[in-house]
């Protein structure tokens, strides 16, 4: 495992040792100082645990079993393990045992440290300060134990998926006879007995014959009616098969699962690594768990040297890869050179001395990444894995091969040098003649080169004095700028100046101008003044008038308000003589109106209650004659119920009592109609009437009594009241009065002396009028005051105005005079400075010229100087010395050439005859270096694998979106740094014929567990690689958006699934109709075409069929279609040939591919009849089984097409397998299905909008056409 630290030197540390801890130290030696001297120092490792009950931090001490090797020799080879408490001054051992050779020292939360253990007391040790912080920054790995196995507990679903499948017991049947086919690839049992549920649990389960020592195959096909079993058989066996040495031992078979559990252990055994600590990378739990992991990156990018030629993005993803220190993600789209970046960073990494694990979910993957690396001698590639599972791309790099292909590439390049023997001694001279040749050009360069250091010495003292130059050059122009700038702001200045004064002296010039002289102004001023007079006088007089008008009106007023006063005194004066005889409200209250006078707001609310008393008191015979009759009745029944011995008594006794409840209150009619009814059943001979009713209807006699008495006494007390309440509204009525009469005799007194003021008023305006009336005429007196005030401003504002203006011309003829003088002044001042500005732009423009000379002068010197003449002698020199040693070794090589061809032939020889234990010398050498070893992902987690490569430097897993997390976690625990390398646009893994998501959504629908629901549910919501490539920081991540594999048409289909990302995908083929160029002209395919969609109608004809069971389907018409198509591009193809577009031998490779299971096999059944397509070559399947693939041709048969109001589409509604199928074809894609279903019969709006962009694309290409091929718009 790697380690989280490493501490270099050895460190010492005071240990102190407890009762406990010596006890156990005992049993392997004599006392503690001597079990610590069994040798200098320890290797160990430290992990921290949970605080204890003090707090303190609680340590366990591995001590390494395995690097020291005397405590090793002491203890059996087992564990020792010192439990520790951490302490300032050192190490407290709380105690020591010893634990088995199996249990694991070395795993990422443990400290590596090297340490000698001072037990000695005041030994002076203590506790080094580096080993201290060390010890704190360690995580508690019991915490971080715990915290992985819960959040590692999600991933349980996907191995339930796997057990689900996986959970059957092993199934034995005879069988009477097999059968191969024609090419050996498949076999047939006959005759197997089984019952009905072996039957239904045979499909994918591995096949066993007796007399063979591993499962031969995987059953295909199971027919129970038939008794026949169909098996895929392994290559190994086919070998057997076709060379007639197939002998079983017996006539039995056996079927297993065996594969399938093995491997869920493995993923199982995965999980407890992780949750132990066993990653190499210690960050790896962080990266799995976190949302957004802290991810380590080198702050300084490498620089590299490629060794394959790569785009700009394959270029960023293995400069990040190179440089990252836990993690690199890289998107791969389709066609985007994934494989090429997988071998560049292997290449890289052994360029680096790294080893490389490349992992993948499938072989093919793993051999198709593998096969660009076979070039590069610095790679020793490794294939591990079932060798009949590997592709023979990878059968080469098996363990058992390697030793052999080694042999057989040194046999071919010894070949290669023993063919050229007899002309090596004439190439050896000519390459050292060709060398003298170079030392002599050489030697000549060097002259050059000193005259060249010579020149840049002189121009480094010239540049000196330039730069210079311009210093000045440039502190001058720097000062003339300052200049001009002073220079033109005052320019600017003094014009806005003259400009403001010009401005100003004709203005006013125009202003005299255009008014009168200055005496016919006054004299104007001079007539106004009279006539305001004038109109002041009139206006005098006007307001006289008015005022005295006004006063004697006002006084009229004043006389009638007096009268009005006096007037109400009397009547209060007679209301108060007569109030005491007043004994009614009703008589107070007219009176009161009689005289005018108004009720206070409390006098008017007291009235108002004595009203209601009054009213009060009149029902007062009502209630005295409703307590007669109800005594009478009372009187009645108690005579009655006596009558018949009933104890009247005790009903008056229990009033409220009996249970009956009553009314609280009573209107004099209810009581009344209660009467009524008594006296009704009284009367009516009713037989019901018993003793007990009486009792009751007598109980509310009482009742209605007491409340009947209760009202009499409020009535009289109302009478009281109200006598009371009277002489209360008198007694205000009386003070109220007085108050208004003292009021009304101060407002007379007030009244009189205003009379006596207004008629003084009277008198003064009189005189006034008089006065007035002399001086003016008053018979022309027509206007109103407003109109003579209106006149009288006219004719202050006209004098004000003509005021204003004379003072205005008076001024201006003052200052004109003195304006121009100053005008003339500033203009002189104007030329001297323009003429001061154009000396400056002078010399500025001189400066810059020298400047601009300077500039190219100290240009040349620094292209003298930018050369590098003392790098290119020294250069030169070492090449001339490199040279001369080449000539050397030349020489030597030409002088040992008979030795040196010798050897080669004796080598040769010796290869050529190497046995097998040669060989396999070669092989252990081979495997001991080998720096790049291919597995699948749940190979690497196999025994051998485990103890031979147990860390890797870098671990690169391809595919990624392929796996399940558990599957992922294998390789990546054996890696120091993961790549990534997947694409989760693609689709995700397959379980059996489905999707991993199609899967959880099967089992989530079957399940009725919640909790196993939930589980599922966030299985369904995270992808591992979707979630790292979203939430890792920049520099941690890079999609390929460079495609190589289709035609810039096909490409468009797929770009909208890549919208989201910071790179658009584009095409790298500079001219991909001429890269992609199909070569085919035919019924339904032109040149140009690279994207056709055939539109199957919506009709019934064309309809999609469903298989018996319910779950595939398939479409006839689309496969007629297909048919038809096929034999058109067997005809095209043979065309293109005939007319030399194509070479003779070549063949077009066809891909059909399909959404549904059914629809392939029917395909494949179809592609079988059809023997006369020697033109073509093919390769079927489902979309998702076909991922990872690709074709020239692509028939995609979409099988959908019905007009159920459902809408369903199934499996196409899943963009990521949409984007598989667009994508595998390099020239010509070609869809058959019905655009209506897929555009607008679909249920899902988003898979509408989706098949909509496509069915658009496919139009803007001309490409869609009828199933004969005729275009459509």
């Amino acid at each position: 495992m790697s380690q989280s630290a490493t501490l270099v030197k050895t460190m010492r540390c005071n240990l102190m040792i407890t009762n406990k801890a010596r006890k156990g130290i005992q049993e392997w030696s004599t006392d503690e100082h001597a079990f610590f001297n069994i040798q200098s120092s320890f290797e160990v490792h430290i992990e921290k645990r949970p605080l204890n009950n003090h707090g303190n931090t609680s340590l366990s001490v591995y001590f390494d079993n395995v690097t020291n090797d005397k405590l090793a020799e002491k203890v059996n080879c087992r564990v020792v393990v010192m439990e520790c408490i951490l302490q300032k001054d050192g190490l407290l051992a709380t105690g020591l045992y010893v634990r088995s050779p199996k249990v694991p020292v070395r795993n990422n939360r443990r400290l590596p440290v090297t340490l000698t253990f001072v037990t000695a007391k005041n030994n002076g040790a203590g506790m080094p300060l580096a080993l201290h912080t060390k010890i704190q920054d360690l995580p508690v790995a019991e915490e971080r134990s715990e915290y992985v196995k819960k959040r590692i507990s999600s991933w349980e679903g996907y191995l339930k998926i796997q057990e689900r499948n996986a959970d059957i017991a092993d199934i034995t049947s005879p069988y009477s006879k097999l059968f191969f086919n024609a090419d050996f690839s498949r076999m047939t049992l006959h005759g197997c007995t089984m019952n009905a549920d072996e039957w239904k649990n045979l499909r994918g389960l591995s096949v066993t014959l007796k007399g063979f020592q591993n499962d031969v195959g995987d059953i295909l096909k199971a027919d129970r009616v038939k008794q026949t079993i169909e098996i895929e058989i392994k290559p190994k066996f086919r070998e057997l098969a076709r060379k007639n040495e197939w002998n079983p031992k017996s006539k039995e078979a056996v079927f297993s699962n065996f594969a399938s559990l093995s491997q869920i252990r493995r993923l199982r055994k995965g999980f407890e690594d992780l949750q132990n600590g066993f990653a190499a990378n210690p960050n790896l739990e962080k990266i799995l768990f976190e949302d957004r992991p802290t991810i380590r990156m080198n702050a300084k990018r490498k620089e590299l040297e490629f060794h394959n030629q790569l785009n700009e993005f394959q270029q960023e993803a293995v400069i990040g890869a190179m440089s990252a220190e836990d993690l690199f993600v890289i998107q791969g789209p389709p066609g985007t050179g994934k494989t090429t970046v997988i071998s560049e960073i292997c290449q890289q990494n052994a360029k680096a001395g790294l080893r490389t694990l490349v992992a993948s979910q499938s072989n093919l993957a793993v051999d198709n990444a593998l096969s660009r690396l076979l070039s590069n001698k610095e790679i020793r590639i490794l294939r591990f894995g079932r060798t009949e599972s590997i592709e023979e791309e990878g059968k080469k790099f098996i363990e058992e091969n390697v030793g052999y292909y080694w042999k057989e590439q040194t046999l071919a390049a010894l070949q290669k040098e023993l063919d050229e023997h007899t002309l090596k001694g004439g190439q050896l001279l000519k390459q050292i003649a060709e060398c003298e040749l170079q030392i002599e050009v050489l030697s000549k360069e060097q002259i050059l080169l000193n005259k060249a250091i010579e020149q840049k010495a002189d121009a480094k003292v010239e540049l000196e004095v330039r730069i210079e130059e311009i210093k000045q050059l440039k502190k001058t122009l720097v000062l003339l700028k300052k200049d001009r700038e002073n220079i033109e702001a005052n320019l600017l200045k003094e014009r806005k100046k003259l400009e403001t004064l010009t401005d100003e002296i004709n203005a006013m010039e125009e202003f005299i101008k255009s008014n009168p002289s200055r005496e016919k102004l006054l004299e104007k001023i001079q007539q106004l003044q009279i006539e305001t007079k004038v109109i002041q006088n009139h206006l005098s007089y006007r307001e006289a008038i008015d005022s005295l008008n006004i006063l004697e009106s006002t006084m009229e007023e004043a006389r009638e308000q007096y009268e009005s006063t006096q007037s109400k005194l009397n009547h209060l004066e007679m209301f108060q003589k007569e109030i005491d005889s007043i004994r009614k409200i009703d008589q107070l209250k007219s009176q009161m109106a009689e005289y005018g006078l108004e009720l206070s707001m409390s006098l008017q609310q007291q009235i108002g209650e004595l009203d209601e008393l009054i009213e009060h008191i009149k029902t007062f015979s009502d209630w005295q004659d409703l307590n007669a009759r109800l005594l009478a009745a009372i009187e009645y029944v108690e005579n009655l119920l006596r009558k018949y011995k009933f104890p009247v008594e005790n009903v008056r006794n229990n009033i409220g009592r009996s249970g009956i409840l009553f009314d609280s209150s009573y209107t004099i009619k209810e009581i009344h109609q209660f009467m009524n009814r008594l006296k009704n059943m009284m009367t009516s001979g009713d037989d019901d009437l018993t003793t007990e009713k009486l009792a009751i209807l007598l109980e509310g006699l009482y009742v209605r009594e007491k409340f009947v008495i209760k009202q009499k006494s409020a009535v009289q007390l109302a009478k009281n009241s109200s006598i009371k309440k009277f002489q209360t509204i008198k007694t205000q009525v009386i003070s109220e009065t007085s108050r208004e009469q003292l009021a009304l005799q101060q407002l007379k007194s007030e009244l009189v002396n205003k009379a006596t003021s207004q008629k003084n008023q009277l008198e003064l305006l009189q005189r006034t009028v008089n006065q007035l009336e002399t001086e003016i005429d008053t018979t022309d007196l027509l206007s109103t005051s407003s109109e003579l005030k209106s006149k009288k401003f006219d004719l202050e504002d006209s004098m004000l105005a003509l005021k204003k203006t004379e003072e205005t011309v008076t001024s201006y003829l003052e200052q004109l005079e003195t304006k121009k003088s100053h005008l003339q002044k500033l203009a002189q001042e104007l030329v001297e400075i323009e003429a001061i500005l154009q000396e400056n732009e002078l010399k500025t423009k001189q400066v810059n010229a020298d400047g601009l000379e300077q500039e190219r002068i100290l240009k040349a010197l620094d292209e003298i100087l930018l050369q590098n003449p003392e790098h290119a002698l020294e250069k030169n020199e070492e090449t001339i010395k490199e040279t001369n040693k080449k000539i050397g070794k030349l020489q030597l090589e030409k002088d040992h050439l008979p030795i040196t061809q010798a050897v080669q032939k004796e080598w040769y020889s010796l290869l050529k005859e190497a046995n097998d234990h040669d060989l396999d010398e070669i092989r252990k050498l081979y495997v001991r270096h080998a720096n790049v070893i291919g597995t699948t992902c749940v190979a690497s987690a196999r025994k051998e694998f485990m103890e031979n490569y147990p860390v890797f430097d870098v671990v690169i897993i391809d595919e990624v979106s392929k796996a399940t997390p558990p599957e992922l976690l294998l390789p990546m625990l054996k890696g120091k740094k993961i790549i990534l390398v997947g694409d989760h646009h693609q689709l995700p893994p397959l379980v059996g014929e489905d999707t991993l998501d199609e899967t959880l959504q099967a089992i989530l629908e079957e399940s009725e567990n919640l909790e196993e629901k939930d589980e599922l549910k966030k299985l369904l919501k995270e992808s591992l690689f979707e979630r790292l490539f979203k939430n890792l920081p920049k520099m941690s991540k890079t999609m390929l958006a460079i495609q190589y594999r289709m035609h810039e048409s096909i490409m468009e289909t797929i770009t909208p699934f890549y919208e989201e990302e910071n790179y658009r995908l584009q095409c790298g083929l500079v001219d991909s109709d001429a890269a992609r160029d199909h070569l085919l002209e035919s019924r339904y395919v032109d040149r140009k075409d690279h994207l056709l969609w055939l539109d199957m109608p919506n009709e019934k004809s064309y309809f999609e069929e469903r298989m018996k069971d319910g779950k595939s389907r398939f479409n006839q018409a689309e496969l007629d279609v297909i048919r038809d198509v096929l034999i058109d591009l067997n005809e095209a193809t043979a065309i293109a040939k005939k007319e030399g577009r194509m070479n003779p031998d070549e063949r077009k490779s066809i891909g059909v591919i399909s959404f549904y299971g059914e629809q392939v096999k029917r395909i494949d059944r179809l592609i079988g009849q059809q023997v006369n397509l020697s033109h073509l070559t093919f390769r079927t399947g489902t979309v998702d089984k076909f991922q990872g693939m690709e074709m020239d041709v692509i028939l995609l048969s979409m099988v959908r097409n019905n007009q159920e109001k459902s809408g369903d589409i199934g499996f196409a509604n899943d963009y990521r397998r949409l984007n598989v199928a667009l994508s595998r074809a390099r020239e010509l894609l070609v869809l058959v299905g019905s655009s209506e279903m897929f555009t607008k019969r679909a249920k899902q709006r988003t898979s509408r909008e989706m098949y909509g962009r496509l069915l658009q694309i496919v139009k803007d290409k001309n490409g869609l056409t009828d199933p004969q091929g005729n275009r459509k718009k």
